[in-house]
């Protein structure tokens, strides 16, 4: 009886121990995870912080990106509209009218008188001179072969000039016309037997400068 007694008490008391050592293990355990999930939980934080961090930044990027965009824009329209001042009329319409300078105003001022005095200068050209035709044009001085004579004196009573007289037929042109040869104008101070219809003659100085000058055939304008 006795030893029965013995052995339950000696069963009953290691189903003690072992149930307080398996209490404390498990108690171990349930810390040991509290304590896992409490780094977990500290890591996770950590890591959203720092996503946190770099999506602030970059908005605030965004943000000042944007920002900078708007005044540029805003300063490039206050410059537009300062050219363009609003003008309100008195039925209440707006208009916006662009301001002209006078710089540029005065630059197409000046081109168009440009334009007028070159036209007008061109008009000129074209009504200074009227072209009476193509005439057979030789030379002659004031030696007896080439006028059977040669006191100087022409026709027409002046002194026969280099560069100045010219004989042609009175018939088409009078005493004291300009006649322009070759861009040169002369005046019709003498006339000769053999100088009729489209036929001129030139005074030289000398009978080898008119022999130099030859024939030729010239287009022969008359001044208005």
């Amino acid at each position: 009886m006795n030893k029965t007694k013995l052995t339950t008490g000696i069963v009953l008391f290691a189903m003690t121990l072992v149930i307080t050592v398996s209490s404390c293990f498990y108690g171990n355990e349930i810390n040991n995870d509290v304590k896992l999930t409490e780094d977990k939980v500290k890591a996770l934080q950590s890591v959203n912080a720092d996503i946190i961090t770099k999506s602030v930044n970059q908005v605030s990027k965004l943000s000042t990106n944007v920002l900078n965009t708007n005044t540029a824009a805003t300063n490039n329209l206050l410059a537009d509209t300062s050219e363009e001042p609003i003008v309100i009329e008195s039925n209440d319409s707006i208009k916006i009218t662009k301001k002209k300078s006078k710089s540029s105003k005065s630059k197409k001022k000046k081109k168009k008188k440009s334009k007028k005095t070159a036209k007008n200068k061109r008009k000129k050209k074209k009504s200074k001179y009227i072209k009476v035709g193509t005439f057979k044009v030789t030379g002659y001085c004031s030696c007896a072969r080439c006028c059977g004579k040669s006191t100087g004196i022409t026709a027409s009573g002046t002194v026969a000039t280099a560069g100045r007289t010219i004989a042609a037929d009175t018939s088409q042109f009078s005493f004291g016309s300009k006649v322009v040869i070759n861009g040169h104008t002369y005046t019709v101070e003498d006339r000769g037997g053999a100088i009729r219809g489209n036929r001129i003659d030139i005074f030289f100085s000398s009978h080898s400068k008119a022999l130099d000058w030859g024939v030729r055939y010239c287009d022969v304008y008359v001044k208005r």
